[in-house]
């Protein structure tokens, strides 16, 4: 299997995902919305903390996970809205869009009421837009 065992490479790669996932315009939306690549973004991270934590640095693992914490994600946050926002009517079923959703809002950490909320949010924009 692929292996990275510098942090710098780490660090590179999670500044690339943050960039495809949030920040790009033009992203080929399977890409964008890819679980498996949600998945990789999540265990990156996790390995990023991890690796902090192994060489005794608690303080950098500590800023990590509050920089994970999807409250505090400003700019993500309506990236997510709105990417989903675009294609939330071709989602069959509540349960498709909730995993939609989930998969969106990682490698961050939320609680199921984030979930909710942001599903809240998904339908007011696209409600809006199919008003237009």
């Amino acid at each position: 299997m692929f292996e990275i065992d510098n942090i710098d490479e780490l660090y590179a790669l999670q500044k690339g995902l943050m960039e495809i996932r949030f920040n790009a315009t033009d992203v080929d939306w399977a890409v964008k919305g890819s679980p498996f690549l949600s998945r990789v973004h999540e265990r990156l991270v996790e390995t990023i903390i991890a690796h902090h934590e192994e060489i005794g640095e608690s303080r950098k693992a500590q800023g990590w996970r509050d920089w994970r914490r999807f409250e505090a994600r400003a700019m993500e946050r309506p990236a997510v809205r709105d990417y989903l926002a675009e294609m939330w009517d071709e989602l069959p079923t509540p349960e498709v869009k909730r995993e939609a959703v989930v998969d969106q809002m990682r490698p961050f950490v939320f609680s199921d009421e984030n979930v909710t909320e942001m599903i809240a949010e998904i339908e007011t924009e696209w409600r809006k837009r199919s008003a237009r």
